[in-house]
């Protein structure tokens, strides 16, 4: 079996290493999640330091006692940072600081009888039980990172429902096993997963600040799509691809018609909610590959690569009919909405999107000037 004072030790050297980065991190965003989970893994390292203590002296209210309101503590700290991250975390700090004052209410009188880590295992079986609940309010881009963090948190619940059942069993002689090594295995499971969801944890709250920094520079807050810095970026790459390829490739211009209106008779919160469905509605219509980008008040712009004149008429003239043959519902107001749709097709030559975005620009405004409502194509 592995040496569990090595496992305790690298647990708390990792610990303490994660904790402390945490916690600069903290300082230096002032991010609440960061705090309390750099918290979290000070706590079990002070927990596993305070129970390790039971080797070297015999004082229960130390060694059991503490060593026990911090092992409960930490994982309570844990699901504050969890709702931290959701913006949730002031409504849970009563209760939260209710469970800790509980826990050393019942705990105090039995601290030293078995009754004690009967007490302590169910109460962690419960917060990580309820942590892997509180996982579920988690918006995050990488779900593969909440998933294996919502593993741990089950897995660890579970080791804790086990080694709960056994001391019952063992407390009511039921069973006359020898548990040290069974016990002794639970516990080593339960620094390994304590300290793997340690890690974890800001390795997913990193890449979610890198994701919204990216977003936040790359995308429009309120529809999600590339916005006008971006979309130039990335449609230069496309069109230098188009012309080493000798491909075609079709620009997009795009407008809701008379969207002042809509502003003016029902407020600029419809007016945000209706952007954001013409906007799903643009992209409900176009392939993985082509680019959508919302580069004004309500135009859009697309960039379909690989794509003939005769391809983008046919698709601009879905995500047209998409529009004018479906209503928008927000608030109990059902509105008819269209748009006015440019297109430019780019064979070879120019490398600059700018140039074709103006081309398509003109049919756009063509479009407006011939009744609205329909696409103009020009010749470039």
């Amino acid at each position: 079996m592995m040496h569990l004072p090595t496992i305790i030790s690298i647990s708390i050297l990792l610990n303490v290493i994660i904790g402390a980065f945490l916690l600069s991190l903290y300082f230096l965003r002032q991010q609440a999640s960061y705090l309390y989970w750099g918290s979290s893994c000070l706590l079990f390292v002070f927990a596993q330091i305070t129970a390790s203590l039971r080797v070297f002296i015999d004082f229960p209210l130390i060694t059991h006692y503490l060593a026990d309101l911090l092992i409960i503590s930490a994982p309570l700290a844990a699901i504050l940072g969890i709702h931290a991250f959701s913006q949730s975390d002031k409504k849970y700090h009563k209760a939260c600081a209710f469970v800790v004052i509980l826990s050393m209410l019942i705990l105090l009188p039995v601290h030293d009888s078995p009754l004690n880590q009967i007490i302590t295992t169910a109460i962690i079986a419960i917060c990580f039980s309820y942590a892997a609940f509180a996982l579920r309010k988690l918006q995050v881009e990488r779900i593969m990172h909440l998933a294996l963090l919502k593993l741990c948190f089950v897995i660890h619940a579970l080791i804790m429902l086990l080694q709960f059942s056994l001391l019952v069993l063992d407390y009511q002689d039921i069973i006359d096993t020898d548990l040290t090594h069974i016990l002794a295995v639970i516990l080593i499971s339960h620094i390994i997963i304590t300290t793997l969801t340690a890690m974890i944890w800001p390795l997913m709250m990193f890449l979610e600040s890198e994701q919204v920094l990216n977003d936040l520079a790359n995308r429009d807050p309120l529809t999600g799509l590339l916005n006008r810095r971006s979309f130039i970026t990335i449609s230069n790459s496309y069109l230098e691809q188009a012309n080493h390829n000798l491909t075609e490739l079709c620009a997009l211009m795009i407008d809701i018609d008379f969207f002042k209106k809509v502003n003016d008779q029902y407020g600029h919160e419809t007016g945000d909610e209706a952007l954001k469905w013409v906007a799903k509605k643009i992209k409900s219509q176009l392939r993985e590959h082509d680019l959508v980008a919302r580069i004004g008040g309500e135009e859009f712009a697309v960039i379909l690569p690989s794509t003939t004149q005769t391809q983008g008429e046919s698709l601009s003239e879905r995500i047209r009919l998409a529009i004018h043959n479906d209503r928008f519902f927000y608030q109990n107001q059902a509105l008819k909405l269209t748009i006015s749709v440019g297109i430019i097709t780019h064979k070879s030559g120019t490398n600059n999107v700018n140039e074709l975005l103006a081309e398509a620009d003109k049919g756009l405004y063509k479009a407006k000037s011939n009744g609205r409502n329909q696409v103009v194509t020009m010749a470039f």
